[in-house]
């Protein structure tokens, strides 16, 4: 049973446009250890509120951040902190994340806190409210797949053109581009914000985008999208904004992208612009197609083959990029059909063909996407995000063509029960792909029932298409079972969306300490 954005955003107010922060006002941020709201925290700090928040389980990198930022956090009550500042009269504002209140729509610290006089948002409007204040153009980063990649790749590409907005990232910035170093925001020197726009729970509402980026829509989230056609319907709502009055950029290539754009091109919008590689589209049906050329060990480079007038005059930069053959650095095919449109989005912002072109080439991605955590020449262990099945084959494939050869082992850390009950059979069928597996236990978030679904029943499922499988137990049990049965000529693929960092983490502390 699916549940509306009501529900999940229970004891906030609605999603609304972004407006100017007030200087000095009191924000106070519960679950501020989630990558949103830390973003939220830091660009409200650097826009001269203060900032408090509070967390149960803060990670040590996290609480570094805030601590030098000058946030105080609490750990056991956050109700203390909540009354100081309501004693002082001056909390103004609390904000909150939606997997907090999709599971605690009366959770303790909102209702104080709005007995207190202050008004109560979801995180993301404090990011919108951010941009608001910074000025300038307002660009989004959406699909279910790629989007913190993309969004960190547009934003380096418009900085290598001379371009330097804030930004929100939903992940660790690399070197150079993070304020500060590894955080999931960016703070620029000129107007401009850009944002991964989040479908969950209508998340990407609040940023009413002049330019606009959607990578893909697959069915994810299945706790409140029923099917596809639900998230496209999400989708759409998010994307009419730059369809009328900006620019929006959809992947035509992708099945969920191109019945969103059918459905925009149905209602006449007229700033509609699609992109796709050659391998799924052909000119005049899509505006931007390019063709993909293998480097081997799993890097393409892509060529601007088509483009039409319209798409050149929304964005000039591309002009320059008109059959030029682009390596990309980032490996994958999905990256090369991704560079695509984090190329056409940088030019529609004022991105140089050049720098564009260098972005392209240069940009090493962001935190936990093919991380590689381990590698002594025999053994590697990788790190990454993705936890869904469309995720784990593009980048299972990605590996495989990275390692010819080497034996692929997946230790995995399914994310929310009703995900992984939900996907079971695509989960299975994805993980089966390697040559051995471990699942550990599944990551509990935004989750109601912890009952429907368990590892082992994932792992059996793998086991039963023929690829050894086994539930261990918690990440760092998973990765205890794992260590003495890792040999040379190994690639151990560590995935998932929870604390799977710590299992890979882990392996790489076992694996040093035996070398």
């Amino acid at each position: 049973m699916t549940r509306s954005i009501g529900e999940i955003s229970a004891g906030l107010e609605p999603s609304r446009a972004g407006f100017p922060l007030t200087p000095n006002s009191r924000l106070h941020i519960i679950g501020v250890g989630g990558t949103a709201a830390l973003a939220a925290a830091l660009h409200a700090k650097a826009l001269g509120l203060t900032v408090s928040g509070y967390d149960q389980a803060l990670a040590e990198e996290t609480a570094t951040t805030l601590s030098t930022a000058g946030i105080p956090i609490g750990s056991a009550a956050s109700s203390a902190v909540l009354a100081t500042c309501a004693a002082l009269d001056a909390l103004s504002t609390v904000a909150v994340s939606k997997a907090i209140t999709s599971t605690q729509p009366n959770h303790p610290e909102v209702l104080l806190a709005r007995g207190a006089g202050a008004r109560a948002v979801a995180v993301q409007q404090v990011i919108a409210d951010a941009a608001a204040t910074r000025g300038g153009m307002l660009i989004g980063v959406a699909g279910t797949h790629g989007k913190t990649t993309s969004t960190g790749w547009v934003l380096d590409a418009l900085i290598q053109s001379g371009i330097d907005p804030s930004a929100f990232v939903g992940g660790p910035l690399p070197s150079g581009l993070g304020t500060p170093p590894g955080s999931p925001v960016h703070i620029g020197r000129d107007a401009g914000f850009l944002v991964e726009a989040d479908e969950y729970g209508g998340n990407f509402d609040t940023y009413l985008a002049d330019r606009a980026l959607i990578l893909n829509v697959d069915w994810d989230h299945p706790d409140i999208f029923a099917d596809r056609h639900a998230a496209v319907e999400t989708f759409a709502r998010w994307a009419e904004h730059p369809a009328r009055s900006g620019v929006l950029f959809i992947n035509g290539g992708d099945q969920g992208g191109a019945e969103l754009a059918a459905r925009m091109s149905a209602h006449a919008l007229p700033n509609v612009f699609t992109f796709a590689t050659s391998e799924f589209a052909s000119a005049p049906n899509v505006d931007l197609i390019a063709e993909v050329t293998a480097r081997g060990g799993g890097a393409f480079s892509i060529t601007l083959s088509h483009l039409s007038d319209r798409a050149a005059a929304a964005s000039p930069g591309l002009r320059g990029l008109l059959l030029r053959e682009l390596p990309v650095g980032l490996l994958g095919a999905h990256n090369a059909s991704n560079g695509l449109g984090v190329a056409a989005l940088a030019a529609s912002a004022g991105g140089s063909a050049d720098g564009i072109a260098r972005s392209l080439a240069t940009f090493e991605g962001v935190g936990r996407r093919l991380e590689v955590r381990y590698d002594d020449g025999s053994i590697t262990v990788l790190d990454d995000y993705g936890h869904h099945p469309t995720a784990i084959d593009a980048t299972m494939e990605t590996v495989r063509q990275r390692y010819p050869g080497r034996t692929l082992v997946l230790a995995i850390e399914p994310l929310t029960y009703h995900r992984t009950a939900a996907l079971l059979e695509g989960l299975a069928k994805s993980c089966s792909a390697a040559d051995r597996v471990a699942v550990a236990e599944i990551f509990a978030v935004r989750d109601l029932d912890t009952t429907s679904v368990s590892a082992a029943d994932l792992a059996e499922r793998i086991a039963a298409m023929g690829t050894p499988a086994t539930a261990p137990g918690t990440v760092l049990e998973t990765a205890a079972a794992l260590l003495p049965s890792i040999t040379p000529g190994t690639v151990v693929l560590v995935m998932g969306g929870g604390r799977s960092t710590e299992l890979a983490a882990a392996l790489a502390r076992g694996l040093t300490a035996a070398s």
